[in-house]
C-alpha cells in the first residue's frame, strides 16, 4: 500500500512538474517616447540572462513569450539614441498592456574625436575591424528567428505575395565559411502568388535562379561574411564592374581609394556612447553604429546605388534607361539593408536583419503587353540565441534546407495553432495594405491551408 501511495505521489509531482515547465507567460506591450509619446520602433525587448527578445515593430508594439522559470529575471528595453529601461518580470502585471516610456540620451562628442580635418571616422571603422573576431561569435551557435517575406510589384506598388516562417539556424561564427550554415524550417506559410509571368520570364528566372532567399538574406550580414569574400568581374553591355560574391564591403570602406568616411555624432545604447559614421564610396553608401567602449559595431544602414554616378548621373546611360532604371527604387537604389546586433555573454550576435532588393519580372498590370519588376522585402528577426552545445537540438543534414532551392518551394503543413499563438507574429502584424492587396478574391487563411 505504501508503494502504491509513494508511486501515486511521484506521478502527480511529475505531472504539477511537467505542467509547470510548459507554463508560458505573454507579455504585450508598446514602447514610446516620454514626450509626445511617439512610438519606438526597432527597440530591442528582451531577458539578457537568457539571450531571448524580440524587436518592437513600427508602431513600437511588441509581444514576448517566456518560460514561467523566467519570471524571477529581469526585462530590457534598449535602442540607439535613448536611455535603457528595465524592470523585474515579477513587478509587471501580465493581464495588462505594458506601456515602456524612452528617455532620449544625448551625448557630446570627445574633443579628441572633433578636431578639423581629423581622419576620426577612418580611426574608429579600422578599429572595430580589428576586434570583430573578439566581439562576434567565433564558434557554433544557434539562432531562433521569424522570417517574412513580402513581393511588391514595381508599377503598381501592390503586393503579390507573402512567406512566413519560424527557423533555426545553426552557424559556425564568423571564422566559418557562410556555406556551412545549416537552417532547419520548422514552421512556414504562405499565400497565393497573385504575380502573372510570360513564358519568357518564367524562363529567365530559372536561367538566374538565385540562391534561397533565407539563406541569402543571412549573407548581407557584413560582418558575418567579413573574412569571406569572393570578388570577381563582370561586364553588363559598355559597363564593366566588380562583384563581390558575397556582398563583401565593410573592407572597402577602408581600401577604396574614392570612399568617404565621416565621423558625424555620438549617441547611446544601453548606457554607453555609440559613434555616428557616415561612409560613401562609388555606388554605395550608408551609416555604422560603433559603440565607444569595444568597437562593436551595433547598427548598419547600407544602400547599393549600382549604374549611378555619385552626383547622380546614369554611368551608361543605354543601360540605365533598359535595366538599371527598371530594377530601382525611385531610380535611387538597387538594395537596401538593416542590421541590427544585440550584446549577450560578452558577445554580438544578430538581432534583426532587413534586406529590400530587386525581385523577378512579370506582366505589367498598367500597361498591357510591357514587362515590370518587383520588389523583395526580406526581414529575420532572432528571438533566442543558443550558445550551450549541449543544449541545442542540431540541425541535422536531412533536417537543413536546400540552398538552391528558392523560397517559394518550400512546403510544410500549415499549423493554424503555432501560427495563432507564435509570440513574434503577434509582434510584427501585417500592414493593412499588404492584407488588402492579397485577400480581395480569398483570405490569407484559406491561402496559407491551400498552399501548405
Amino acid at each position: 500500500m505504501k508503494h502504491k501511495l509513494f508511486l501515486g505521489v511521484f506521478i502527480l509531482q511529475g505531472i504539477f512538474s511537467l505542467a509547470m515547465a510548459q507554463q508560458h507567460y505573454q507579455l504585450n506591450g508598446i514602447v514610446l517616447t516620454v514626450k509626445g509619446s511617439i512610438p519606438v520602433a526597432y527597440a530591442h525587448v528582451g531577458i539578457p540572462a537568457r539571450g531571448m527578445g524580440v524587436v518592437s515593430n513600427e508602431v513600437g508594439a511588441f509581444t514576448l513569450n517566456y518560460p514561467a522559470a523566467y519570471a524571477k529575471d529581469s526585462l530590457k528595453v534598449s535602442c540607439l539614441g535613448f536611455k535603457t529601461y528595465t524592470v523585474a518580470l515579477a513587478k509587471l502585471r501580465l493581464e495588462d498592456t505594458l506601456i515602456i516610456r524612452l528617455k532620449p540620451e544625448v551625448l557630446e562628442l570627445a574633443e579628441a574625436m572633433v578636431k578639423p580635418h581629423s581622419d576620426s571616422g577612418r580611426m574608429i571603422v579600422r578599429e572595430a575591424l580589428k576586434r570583430l573576431k573578439k566581439n562576434y561569435p567565433t564558434k557554433m551557435h544557434q539562432l531562433n528567428a521569424f522570417y517574412r517575406e513580402k513581393v511588391q510589384s514595381q508599377d503598381n506598388h501592390s503586393y503579390t505575395r507573402l512567406m512566413e516562417g519560424m527557423v533555426d539556424i545553426q552557424d559556425g561564427g564568423i571564422d566559418s565559411d557562410p556555406k556551412s550554415i545549416r537552417i532547419r524550417v520548422n514552421e512556414y506559410r504562405k499565400s497565393n502568388n497573385l504575380a502573372k509571368q510570360t513564358l519568357g520570364q518564367r524562363a529567365w528566372g530559372m536561367m538566374f535562379n538565385r540562391d534561397n532567399f533565407l539563406y541569402d538574406i543571412l549573407t548581407r550580414d557584413p560582418v558575418r561574411i567579413q573574412y569571406h569574400n569572393e570578388r570577381r568581374a563582370e561586364k553588363f553591355g559598355s559597363t564593366k564592374f566588380y562583384v563581390n560574391s558575397r556582398r563583401y564591403w565593410l573592407g572597402e570602406i577602408l581600401k577604396n581609394p574614392k570612399s568617404s568616411v565621416r565621423l558625424l555624432n555620438s549617441t547611446t545604447y544601453d548606457g554607453e556612447q555609440v559613434y555616428h559614421i557616415k561612409f560613401r564610396f562609388p555606388s554605395q553608401y550608408g551609416d555604422l553604429y560603433i559603440n565607444s567602449r569595444d568597437y562593436g559595431i551595433l547598427h548598419i544602414d547600407y544602400y547599393t546605388t549600382i549604374g549611378l554616378r555619385e552626383d547622380g548621373g546614369a554611368i551608361d546611360e543605354k543601360l540605365y534607361q533598359t535595366v538599371v532604371q527598371k530594377i530601382t527604387v525611385d531610380g535611387k537604389h538597387i538594395d537596401k539593408i538593416r542590421v541590427d546586433y544585440q550584446k549577450n555573454a560578452g558577445k554580438y550576435y544578430l538581432s534583426y536583419i532587413e534586406w529590400m532588393t530587386m525581385g523577378d519580372f512579370r506582366k505589367s498590370k498598367v500597361h498591357e503587353g510591357k514587362t515590370t519588376g518587383s520588389y523583395n522585402f526580406c526581414s529575420l528577426m532572432v528571438n533566442e540565441v543558443q550558445t550551450d552545445k549541449k543544449e541545442m537540438e542540431k540541425v541535422k543534414p536531412r533536417q537543413t534546407l536546400n540552398r538552391k532551392g528558392d523560397t517559394d518551394d518550400i512546403r510544410k503543413e500549415y499549423n493554424e495553432r503555432f501560427w495563432r499563438n507564435y509570440n513574434v507574429l503577434l509582434a510584427t502584424p501585417l500592414e493593412n495594405k499588404v492584407i488588402r492587396d492579397l485577400t480581395f478574391e480569398e483570405s490569407l487563411e484559406q491561402q496559407f491551408k491551400k498552399n501548405q
